[in-house]
C-alpha cells in the first residue's frame, strides 16, 4: 500500500500546479517513503508515494495504458490479480510492469465502471479517463484503504488522508460537529462524515464518477448481501469450506518480495491467522505483540500461540506513561477524536513493527462482525426483556435509526443525551439540531427491513464499527504512521460472500459465540485460545491518565476548552473532579469515556488548526 492524492479542474476555472500536487505528497510521505510519481495531465493531475511489495524496481505509479489514454494511481493491494491477469492477458492486454495493481487498467478498459466488482483485494483507486475527460475515485468493498475527498476554488481535491488534502489551496480548516457527534453516539465518525467540515471520505463500496460541469455521482458498486432467507446445508459443510477459504484468504496476503508478518493478540481471530500460517505456510515470518501491564496483560495466551506457531518474534510492553506521551501524535495521524486509548497501543505496535524486517502484518479484523464476536450479540438474545424496559421515545428512535423499534446498537440513546446536554456547552447544545448524529439513520435503513436481528446487527457493526473506526483511525492511519500495511483475512471478498451465507446458528450457538469459527480452528489453535473466554482490546482509560496526569491535561484547560466552545468548562471540572476519585474506575469497552472526548477533539484542533 501506499499513498495518493491529486486534483481535478472540476469547474475549468484554473489549471492545477505541480507545486500544489508535491505539498500534498509531502504531508504522505510516511505512507509512502520508498519512492514518489507524479503525473501532470490535462485538466487532472495524480500522485502516489510507494511503499514497496511487489516488482520492487518496476512498478511505480502513476501507471498508463497501452496508449496513455487512461492513467492511474492505486493504494492499495489486489490479491486475485494472477488470475486477472491471465484473462486480461488472453484477450490481447500487454502489462508493463510484475504489480497487481496493473490489471485495473486494462480491466477498466474490458468492463467500464463495473471493473471494480471483479477485484479482490484492498483498495483506493483514483482513475483518469483522458478520452472522457472522468476522473473515478473508488474505495474497496469493506473500506479498509482510506480514500478522502473535497471541493475547493473548482476543483475536487483528493487524497489517502486529510492532511494531504489540506496542503491544497483553498481548503479550509473548520471542525465538523456532527463528526464530534457520530464519536458521542458511536463507535466513531461514519463515512462520509470526517471530522473536517466539507472534507469527505468516500464509502466502502463507492466509486466517485466526476466529470468537469457535471454533478459528481456517487455509485455504490457493492454491498454487504444479508438475506432473510437461510439454506442449511449441514455444520460439516460449513466447517470444511470455511476452512479451505481461511487458507487461501491468509496465503494470498502472504504474497510479497519483501517480508511479512502477523500479530498475535491472545484472542481468538489473530490465533486462527497465527496458526493457520504456522501449519500450512510459515516461511521465515514475524511475529508482533504488545503487552499492557497489570489487569489488561493477555502475554499467557500470546506465549501459547507463540510456542504453537515458532515464528521471529518480537514484543513490545506499552506502560500507561507511553500512552499517554503518545497521544497527541496518534490524534494527529488518526485525524479524529478518539474515547478509547487503545489507538495508541496500536500505534505503538506498528512502530515495533517497523523496528522490523516486516513491512506489513497480517491482523485478524473483522471476524467480530461477522462471526457474532461481540456482547450486543448476547443481549440480543434478552430483547424480549429489554423492549419492556424502552420508552417510547427509545422505540421511535430505534425505528428511525435502526429499522426496528425494539432492537438498541449499544446505547440507550435519548438516555445519553441527557449526558451529551451536560458534556457539550450551552452554545454548541443550542445548535444540536444542526449537527445531531440522530437526525438521520447513519445506515441504509431499507437494507435492514425483514433480517434477523444477528444479521442487523452485523450489518450496523460492518459500517459503525469496523470500516471507519476499527480498519481507519485505528487501524490504516495507526499502520502507515510507521510506513506499515495491515492486511486483514477475515475480509477477503470470497470468504466474505461464502460466510454470508452460513446460518444464524452456526455463528451463535446459544451463548458460544464464533462457533463455527472454532470448529473450523479445531486441530490448528491450542484449545486453550478456543475455551478462552471473549475479552476485548483495552488500553487503560482517562481515569487512569488524571490519576497520574504529571501535567498532561492542558488540552483540557479553561482557555483551551473557551478557545473552541464546543464543550462545557464546569462539567469538564466535574468529570475530572469524579474522575480524581480514587475508587472511580470506568468500566472498560462498556462505558464511554468523555473526558478522553473532550481533550482528543481539543487536541484535534490544536494540532490542526481548526476553528469551528
Amino acid at each position: 500500500m501506499c499513498a495518493i492524492c491529486g486534483a481535478l479542474d472540476w469547474k475549468r476555472r484554473k489549471g492545477i500546479e505541480r507545486e500544489d500536487i508535491l505539498r500534498m505528497q509531502a504531508a504522505l510521505r510516511h505512507r509512502g517513503p520508498d519512492g514518489s510519481g507524479t503525473l501532470m495531465l490535462k485538466g487532472a493531475a495524480l500522485g502516489f508515494d510507494r511503499l514497496s511489495f511487489l516488482d520492487l524496481e518496476g512498478g511505480m505509479q502513476p501507471l498508463q495504458n497501452e496508449d496513455e489514454s487512461v492513467s492511474m494511481v492505486c493504494n492499495g493491494e489486489i490479491f486475485n490479480f494472477p488470475e486477472l491477469r491471465r484473462e486480461l492477458e488472453a484477450k490481447g492486454h500487454g502489462f508493463r510492469t510484475r504489480t497487481d495493481v496493473e490489471v485495473i487498467l486494462h480491466l477498466y478498459e474490458e468492463e467500464g465502471l463495473d471493473f471494480p466488482k471483479r477485484l479482490n483485494g484492498q483498495f483506493a483507486i483514483a482513475l483518469y479517463d483522458g478520452k472522457r475527460e472522468q476522473l473515478l475515485l473508488v474505495r474497496d468493498q469493506v473500506g479498509i484503504c482510506p480514500l478522502f475527498y473535497t471541493v475547493a476554488g473548482g476543483q475536487v481535491i483528493f487524497a489517502s488522508e486529510i492532511k494531504g488534502i489540506l496542503e491544497y489551496p483553498g481548503v479550509n480548516r473548520r471542525l465538523n460537529l456532527k463528526a464530534v457527534d457520530q464519536l458521542m453516539n458511536f463507535p466513531g465518525a461514519v463515512s462520509p462524515t470526517t471530522f473536517f467540515d466539507g472534507v469527505y471520505s468516500l464509502r466502502g463500496g463507492h466509486m466517485l464518477q466526476i466529470r468537469p460541469g457535471e454533478e459528481i455521482r456517487d455509485l455504490e458498486y457493492w454491498d454487504l448481501c444479508c438475506s432473510a432467507e437461510e439454506e442449511d446445508r449441514g455444520e460439516a459443510y460449513y466447517v470444511e469450506r470455511l476452512r479451505e477459504l481461511l487458507k487461501s484468504s491468509i496465503s494470498r496476503r502472504l504474497v510479497a518480495d519483501v517480508p511479512i508478518g502477523f500479530y498475535i493478540s491472545g484472542g481468538l481471530d489473530s490465533s486462527v491467522v497465527a496458526c493457520y500460517i504456522g501449519k500450512y505456510l510459515l516461511n521465515s515470518c514475524y511475529s508482533f505483540s504488545a503487552e499492557i501491564a497489570g489487569e489488561l496483560d493477555e502475554s499467557r495466551f500470546q506465549q501459547i500461540v507463540h510456542d504453537y506457531v515458532r515464528s521471529n518474534h518480537y514484543r513490545t510492553v506499552i506502560t500507561e506513561e507511553e500512552l499517554w506521551d503518545n497521544l497527541p501524535k496518534v490524534i494527529y495521524h488518526a485525524e479524529s477524536g478518539v474515547k478509547e486509548s487503545y489507538d495508541v497501543a496500536a500505534y505503538l505496535l506498528s512502530g515495533l513493527v517497523s523496528g522490523s524486517p516486516a513491512r506489513a502484518v497480517l491482523t485478524g479484523q473483522g471476524s467480530d462482525e461477522f462471526f457474532c464476536g461481540y456482547v450486543g450479540y448476547m443481549v440480543d438474545l434478552f430483547r424480549g426483556m429489554q423492549k419492556d424496559k424502552m420508552t417510547p421515545e427509545e422505540l421511535a428512535l430505534n425505528e428511525k435509526l435502526w429499522g426496528d423499534p425494539c432492537f438498541r446498537f449499544e446505547r440507550n440513546h435519548p438516555e445519553l443525551r441527557k449526558i451529551h446536554q451536560k458534556v457539550y456547552s450551552k452554545d454548541a447544545w443550542g445548535q444540536i439540531d444542526r449537527f445531531s448524529a440522530l437526525a438521520e439513520s447513519p445506515v441504509n435503513v431499507d437494507r435492514l427491513r425483514g433480517l434477523s436481528t444477528q444479521k442487523r446487527r452485523s450489518y450496523i457493526d460492518s459500517k459503525l464499527r469496523l470500516a471507519d473506526h476499527l480498519l481507519g483511525e485505528h487501524g490504516d492511519r495507526m499502520f502507515f504512521s510507521h510506513s506499515v500495511e495491515g492486511r486483514h483475512p477475515f475480509l477477503d471478498m470470497e470468504l466474505l460472500e461464502f460466510v454470508q451465507t452460513i446460518p444464524d446458528k452456526y455463528k451463535l450457538n446459544g451463548t458460544n459465540e464464533k462457533y463455527i469459527l472454532k470448529k473450523a480452528a479445531q486441530g490448528i489453535v491450542p484449545g486453550e485460545i478456543l475455551k478462552r473466554k471473549k475479552f476485548p482490546f483495552q488500553a487503560p482509560g482517562m481515569s487512569a491518565m488524571v490519576k497520574r496526569s504529571s501535567g498532561r491535561l492542558e488540552y483540557l484547560s479553561d482557555d483551551l476548552l473557551k478557545k473552541y466552545g464546543v464543550f462545557d468548562v464546569d462539567y469538564v471540572h466535574e468529570m475530572l473532579r469524579i474522575y480524581s476519585q480514587s475508587g472511580f474506575k470506568l468500566m472498560g469497552a462498556y462505558e464511554i469515556d468523555y473526558l478522553l472526548i473532550v481533550m482528543t477533539v481539543t487536541m484535534l484542533c490544536e494540532i490542526y488548526g481548526l476553528t469551528v
